[in-house]
């Protein structure tokens, strides 16, 4: 969450704020794909929800919300120089003096993708609870998206005058069809199957102290277990698993402690997850089952494992491997694990 300041390049165009997207015919945009710069429309109600609520973010202050639309971009991200533009009709529970927006990403972090110029974030003015009314903003990104495409609209800002003191809800009606790239780009094989070599993205990790969160923070006084979360996602190339696939990590390695066994499962940690997504929700029930890493880790002597996980529930933008051990496995934890070369392990 951010305030509605933050400092970023942009600039506004008017020419393509006119450009309407097909309501309903299933036009795609005009020219080829993957030829930037480019344009893209998206209709509001596409980015997650037809009811949208406003509530209260402390590190605005503001009122605040954030749709995503980044499985609508999967194929053809937006980039530096293109036009981006939303619409959305809707009805108000109360007055909005003004409303703000601005497009940005939320990982790995919070970054906004205009200039930061409060003129050019107006989306709406003087909206009447109650009273359906249509708007539409445009902006020329000068800052390509990071792993999710979001639009976050705001409004009683630390800066704007006149205050609606209190949360929103926006009920939304489709105006458009919004710019869906999967649509118009001959979809690559999908692969269910996919195999990631975790010491490919974590050639140095620590297992560390994990402690308990109660009411918002963490309690300092109690392990809970010794944990590591790893991110994998530029493994899958843009076509992130779904349910039914399999993804199975490969790890040679060697730790500075014995280990008597390691524990691991799929998360999606984005933003766009709400920070944690599981994607192998039964690994409670299943865990001696599916979701043993490896056992009987020695010092100093290399190891190397393979383990399939299945994707049970699809992550949204991230995939990342957490991987745990209980309080007691390791004599000295946390432990460090560095990249071994397989043929140093011991046949």
């Amino acid at each position: 969450m951010k305030k509605i300041l933050c400092v970023a390049t942009m600039l506004m165009t008017l020419a393509l704020v006119l450009t309407g997207c097909a309501s309903g015919g299933g036009k795609k945009d005009a020219g080829p794909v993957s030829v930037h710069p480019r344009s893209y429309t998206f209709d509001v109600i596409d980015g997650g929800a037809d009811v949208l609520n406003l509530v209260f973010n402390s590190y605005g202050p503001n009122y605040q919300v954030t749709p995503f639309f980044s499985s609508l971009v999967k194929k053809d991200k937006p980039q530096a120089g293109d036009t981006v533009t939303f619409k959305m009709k809707a009805v108000s529970d109360v007055d909005l003096p003004l409303l703000l927006a601005y497009p940005c990403s939320t990982s790995p972090s919070w970054t906004p993708l205009d200039d930061g110029n409060n003129d050019t974030r107006v989306m709406a003015k003087d909206v009447k609870a109650g009273e359906e009314f249509e708007c539409e903003i445009s902006w020329v990104l000068t800052t390509k998206m990071g792993a999710d495409f979001a639009l976050c609209m705001q409004y009683d800002n630390v800066d704007q005058e006149v205050k609606t003191g209190g949360p929103c809800k926006l009920t939304l009606t489709r105006v458009c069809e919004s710019t869906d790239t999967t649509k118009e780009v001959p979809a690559a094989p999908h692969n269910p199957n996919v195999t990631v070599a975790l010491d490919k993205y974590a050639a140095f990790l620590e297992i560390a102290t994990n402690h308990p969160w109660v009411n918002g923070a963490q309690d300092m006084s109690v392990i809970s277990n010794y944990e590591n979360v790893s991110e994998i996602t530029p493994a899958f190339k843009d076509d992130l698993p779904i349910v039914g696939d399999t993804v199975t990590v490969t790890w040679t390695a060697v730790a500075n402690n014995d280990v008597d066994v390691i524990y691991g499962r799929l998360i999606d940690n984005s933003a766009a997850a709400n920070w944690w997504k599981e994607l192998c929700p039964d690994f409670n029930d299943k865990l001696e089952e599916n979701y043993v890493v490896a056992r009987d880790i020695k010092a100093g002597e290399p190891f190397h494992v393979e383990i399939t996980f299945p994707i049970q529930e699809a992550p949204i933008a991230q995939v990342s491997l957490c991987m745990w051990y209980n309080v007691g496995s390791a004599p000295d934890a946390p432990t460090i694990f560095k990249k071994a070369a397989i043929d140093d392990i011991a046949q």
